[in-house]
């Protein structure tokens, strides 16, 4: 099984302490590169219209919650803005669910697997945003080969 991607801070923290794979610093700071790459310039969402109708009002309140963290740290682009917001919507119909008196298990099952593909798509989850700039540091790795090799 692959080791799972982390964040440049983990491993520059698991090198310091001699824990888990050890990376080289041009390694490191391969990835520290490939990590800034990925920061957007500032981005303004643009909320679909579903989401304004009164029925949608607590995937609303989600949408903007998540999108002011996103949009802090550069995650969001306005070509997410229609996943983004079909999370936000299956979010809102789990918490929904949970609240109830009765609720119905196989649909908490259901919504929650739905958000969670929804939230590794997006990069909500700390694994998925490590999984991109592997990604991204990987690509600039090969590019740099490519250049090597037409020389």
């Amino acid at each position: 099984m692959p080791t799972p991607a982390q964040s440049t801070k983990v491993m520059m923290f698991n090198n310091a302490n001699r824990v888990g794979k050890h990376r080289t610093l041009a390694e490191i700071e391969k990835r520290k590169a490939a990590a800034e790459k990925m920061a957007r310039a500032e981005v303004k969402l643009k909320i679909p219209a579903f989401l304004k109708n009164r029925a949608c009002d607590p995937a609303l309140k989600i949408w903007k919650e998540v999108t002011k963290e996103g949009l802090e740290i550069g995650l969001f682009d306005n070509v997410d803005s229609r996943v983004l917001a079909d999370w936000c919507r299956y979010q809102a119909l789990l918490e929904e669910e949970l609240a109830r008196s009765f609720p119905d298990n196989k649909k908490i099952d259901r919504l929650g697997k739905l958000a969670l593909s929804y939230a590794e798509k997006l990069g909500l989850t700390p694994t998925a945003r490590a999984r991109l700039v592997v990604k991204q540091a990987n690509n600039k790795e090969e590019d740099e080969t490519l250049d090597v090799m037409m020389a």
